[in-house]
């Protein structure tokens, strides 16, 4: 019995360092090869972006994997995001853009992350000019599974096969719900609360930044505030699991947000880690007060105990914008493990598991995930990083509010549009501006059979 035991607590503390260790999930090649030769007459633009890698680039071998590089140049520095086709992704291939300015990358992007993830877009490059790296296995043949580059200084998009503009119109005052705990998470969403007793300063998130969205936050109070050993805390979402749980519902039915981002305390370090996945859970460390697990546990009875979900979050745009701030701090994307199984991982599940209740419902919350804040990032940093993060998501959320054919609004392509549409040209019901401008997908200021075909090839290639 006592070897059994003895055995038992090895295996967990191997666990707890395994859990601890932050693997790269893949890093690029490009600095591996003289590309130097290949500069003068592989650059591009949006306009001529090839789609046969096979007849326009030769490629670089490594091991078993071959290699293509695209240099995509512009007249001025841009913010772009790459509009990705999951269907051109291989099994083996992985993707990077890379901005060789300041040394920095997204990626990779690879068949299992997009899935998991439900991304759409890379993340976002500021730059001027952008590598693309591609690699296949030898025996793969090469495509670049890219449909569009997004440029948000311009609000438009440029089509690699056409040219695809449209106005961007938004419905005002949605609402972004951000929570923290331990110091300086909570200090870095503090000046969002609307409780003028946290927030002795005064709100700053209505229509923040001028951005059609209210940012709302909600965190727990410590003495001394820079505590260490904090402990459990005061007010909302205190560090108990039935305390944080019965909060969480009772204000995101509140206030009915279209995006989440939870925030924690992390390592004691200058990192802003994004955590990619949560678990539902049956073994939770202790909190500070009985009971001293989550009821029920495991807290989610919608799917199998220690089952994933994953943040919705633009991790990798969050990340590239962390490093172009020079912020000092440390931003990367936890792939390996979960979130902790304290309340960092029970926060940040709730966030993304109330995002597939409302994904279900077709309803609209578009993003949704939990940030790590390294312990030692003084406050004023910490609310610096936390609006560089707040901006990249508002840029996310953006772009599935402005998806052409979504008219219910609710970031999927369906045939629930469809009937909007055929509703409207019935004269059953009518559109709103913003739902008319979805619906018109041929930009002829009418509503016909034409805009209901076009979305139905749509909804066919998708």
């Amino acid at each position: 019995m006592i070897s059994y035991f003895i055995r038992k607590i090895i295996l967990i503390l191997i666990i707890g360092i395994l859990k601890s260790q932050q693997i790269p999930y893949g890093i690029p090649m490009y600095n591996k090869f003289d590309l130097e030769s290949i500069y003068e007459y592989q650059t591009f633009v949006p306009s001529n972006f090839p789609q046969d890698l096979s007849d326009s680039i030769q490629p670089f071998f490594h091991l078993d994997r071959k290699y293509y590089f695209l240099r995509v140049n512009f007249e001025k520095e841009l913010a772009i995001n790459f509009l990705l086709n999951k269907s051109k992704i291989s099994d083996g291939m992985e993707l990077f853009f890379i901005n060789e300015a300041i040394d920095a990358y997204v990626g990779p992007y690879t068949k299992n992350i997009l899935e998991f993830s439900n991304m759409s877009s890379s993340g976002q490059i500021r730059s001027n000019s952008v590598l693309v790296e591609i690699s296949i296995p030898t025996y793969e043949s090469p495509n670049i599974p890219v449909d569009q580059i997004i440029n948000y200084d311009k609000s438009k998009k440029f089509s690699l096969e056409n040219d695809f503009k449209r106005n961007m119109h938004r419905a005002p005052n949605l609402k972004i719900l951000l929570s923290g705990y331990w110091p300086p998470s909570n200090e870095a969403v503090r000046r969002f609360s609307t409780n003028p007793l946290l927030n002795p300063e005064g709100w700053i998130g209505e229509n923040w930044e001028e951005s059609g969205y209210d940012i709302i936050s909600y965190f727990p109070s410590f003495l001394p505030p820079d505590c260490m050993n904090c402990g459990q805390g005061n007010g909302d979402f205190e560090v108990d699991y039935q305390d944080f749980s019965e909060d969480w519902w009772n204000v995101v039915d509140t206030i009915n947000p279209a995006a989440i981002i939870t925030f924690s305390r992390g390592f004691m370090d200058n990192s802003w880690e994004l955590e990619w996945q949560y678990f539902n859970s049956i073994n939770w460390v202790p909190d500070y007060t009985p009971p001293y697990q989550p009821t029920p546990t495991p807290p989610d009875s919608l799917v199998p105990f220690n089952t994933a979900r994953y943040s919705s979050l633009p991790m990798d745009s969050i990340v590239n914008a962390i490093q172009y701030a020079n912020l000092g701090l440390n931003p990367y994307i936890d792939y390996m493990s979960g979130a902790g199984n304290f309340l960092s991982e029970f926060a940040g599940y709730h966030g993304v598991w109330y995002k597939a209740i409302m994904d279900s419902a077709h309803l609209p919350l578009y993003s949704a995930g939990h940030v790590h804040v390294g312990g030692l990032i003084d406050w004023e940093t910490a609310q610096e990083a936390a609006k560089v993060t707040l901006r990249e998501v508002i840029k996310y959320v953006d772009l599935f509010r402005d998806l052409p054919g979504d008219i219910n609004d609710d970031g999927i392509i369906s045939t629930l549009d469809m009937i909007m549409i055929l509703s409207h040209i019935l004269n059953f019901t009518q559109l709103s501006q913003n739902q008319f401008q979805n619906a018109d997908l041929n930009f002829d200021e009418t509503l016909d059979i034409y805009d209901l075909l076009l979305l139905s090839n749509i909804i066919l290639e998708n």
